[in-house]
């Protein structure tokens, strides 16, 4: 070991992470995971109480008993003294808002208020505010917003903004007792320093920030939205850009962690994006794949005009000296996990427990066995509604060419590959729209554990894909982070001296590649077929039963 060193805590939708980083090489020392008791509220209140349809909600003390689980014991592990540790970088999920109240607590915390939904962590993936994302889109598509093109052209019901009035419709008592509606990763990084801090790259990423304007007017909200009252009042606290430090860590904070006071933390990042930095994706034409419970796929680019379909555009959003591109499928590992829980019979079930495998494993070693095209299946990879590039949560998957003798490897395989021809489509999208693509870096609990599906997104994006060693490179671009924080003026350097090594490159293969690329072109025709309003599910999106 040769230090000094820094602490990566990533903060995902089960759990956080946390790591020991050497500044000095970028070796991890050690790691700490602490699940959160509560999970993903989707059914009920802790107290019991039902939960309308599309909420996802989180507990915050989860959060904030995993950071003093997961630091000290990271720390007991290495074998690092918290003396030794010089800076703090932070990630936690986008989007996901809390309320808090003066004293930037919790409101749910409050017992006057743990009754209400809408004072808990909403996170990615709650789905309630549709509704004001929508009033929010076609207002400005009417008023001829500029800063649209920045998302994409459309505006995703997981975003902030749209949960935050959707609190203000929803519940004016949690609204009206909030002080500040933040980015819990603002959140978290506020509670670290004692200083209310927003980051600039959440603010840009998802809440519609423009570096020159600013947030969008108070006057656009108005129109939107006349009953409620000024909404960007709350949205306070000092912008940070990424990099750079929010602060250093306060006195109480730091006697509960291990570790001295005052040592400088990080502005929040975008969990999904620290992995560009763990991968050190940072030339132009790097695109990062996050494969987990859903996909990012974040592009560094020359060019700060948006893309059709790519939900954020922003300077410096994956990796210094670039505007990043986002854009995402929602439903990645949880689909894959539905198909597992839910369809697969109990002969599998009983051969993987035999085998010693997981069901996952088994179905992936019974579909790297079938050839492109073989099972004459074909799916849409909806489970969760789609983010890039047609941005609708209300449409549904699909899988055409069953038979009475599908088996339950072909299906799997299908949707493996719906996954993949998923991301062409986003690649396709940045690239239509001025934004090549060169290289392709994967992260993510899948690419660490699925070669299969590796080897198909290569065969299927016509691009070599490559996997680094570690396995936590949210965590371990966190701990970048916080070096970066700790030696202003070195970000770049840091990367290239502490991101992950490549292990493994999977290389498309020829055949491969133009067999997949016909059944490509049947994918899109089957999206735009079940995408159309007359279509089947878009029926059922419209409310037709």
């Amino acid at each position: 070991m040769n230090g000094p060193y820094s602490l990566g805590i990533d903060y995902g939708t089960l759990s956080v992470r946390t790591v020991v980083a050497d500044i000095a090489t970028g070796q991890e020392l050690s790691s700490a995971v602490y699940h959160y008791p509560h999970g993903v509220m989707e059914q009920s209140l802790p107290d019991g109480a039902p939960l309308p349809a599309g909420f996802a909600l989180a507990h915050p003390q989860d959060y904030l008993d995993g950071l003093t689980d997961t630091v000290r014991r990271a720390l007991a592990e290495s074998g690092v003294a918290g003396r030794e540790i010089v800076g703090i970088g932070l990630d936690a999920t986008s989007a996901s808002l809390i309320p808090l109240d003066h004293r930037d607590a919790p409101l749910c915390l409050n017992p006057a208020y743990a009754g209400h939904p809408h004072s808990y962590i909403k996170l990615w993936k709650h789905h309630g505010a549709e509704p004001q994302a929508k009033r929010l889109r076609q207002t400005a598509l009417d008023r001829g917003e500029g800063w649209l093109s920045l998302c994409g052209g459309d505006i995703r019901c997981e975003s902030l903004l749209p949960k935050i009035l959707e609190t203000a419709q929803e519940d004016p008592e949690v609204y009206d007792a909030a002080a500040r509606l933040v980015e819990i990763g603002d959140w978290l990084v506020s509670y670290l320093t004692g200083r209310p801090v927003r980051s600039l790259q959440m603010a840009g990423s998802n809440c519609f920030y423009h570096l020159e304007q600013g947030y969008p007017s108070e006057e656009f909200l108005q129109v939107a939205f006349p009953q409620l009252p000024p909404v960007i009042r709350k949205m306070t606290g000092d912008l940070v850009p990424v990099g750079s430090s929010a602060g250093g860590l306060a006195d109480g904070v730091a006697q509960a962690l291990g570790l001295p006071p005052g040592i400088p933390v990080s502005a929040a990042h975008i969990d999904a994006h620290t992995a560009a930095l763990g991968c050190g994706a940072r030339e132009e034409g790097d695109l990062t794949a996050v494969l987990g419970t859903s996909a990012c796929y974040l592009l560094n680019s020359a060019s700060p005009h948006g893309a059709p379909g790519i939900y954020s555009t922003f300077w410096e959003a994956n990796a210094p000296g670039w505007y990043g591109l986002e854009g995402g499928q929602s439903a990645v590992g949880d689909g894959l996990a539905w198909f597992v829980e839910q369809c697969v019979p109990a002969s599998v079930t009983e051969e993987a427990a035999d085998r010693g495998l997981s069901v996952h494993a088994l179905l992936t070693e019974k579909a790297a066995l079938l050839a492109p095209g073989e099972s004459g299946l074909l799916a849409l990879d909806w489970w969760n509604g789609v983010r890039s590039p047609l941005m609708n949560p209300t449409l549904r998957g699909a899988v055409v060419g069953l038979s009475l003798h599908t088996r339950p490897e072909e299906l799997y395989r299908a949707f493996l590959e719906a996954i993949c021809f998923g991301a062409l489509r986003i690649i396709d999208c940045c690239e239509a729209a001025g934004h090549p693509v060169r290289r392709i870096f994967a992260a993510g609990g899948i690419a660490a554990k699925n070669p299969l599906m590796m080897q198909l997104l290569a065969d299927i994006c016509g691009r070599p894909v490559q996997v680094c060693a570690s396995a936590q490179t949210c965590a371990l671009g966190s701990a970048i982070l916080g070096a970066a924080a700790a030696r202003p003026g070195d970000f770049s350097a840091l990367i290239g001296r502490m991101a992950s090594p490549v292990v493994h490159i999977y290389s498309p293969r020829p055949e491969e590649v133009r067999t997949y690329r016909r059944l490509y072109e049947q994918y899109l025709a089957l999206s735009d077929f079940f995408s159309r309003p007359d279509s089947p599910t878009g029926r059922v999106c419209a409310g037709e039963k």
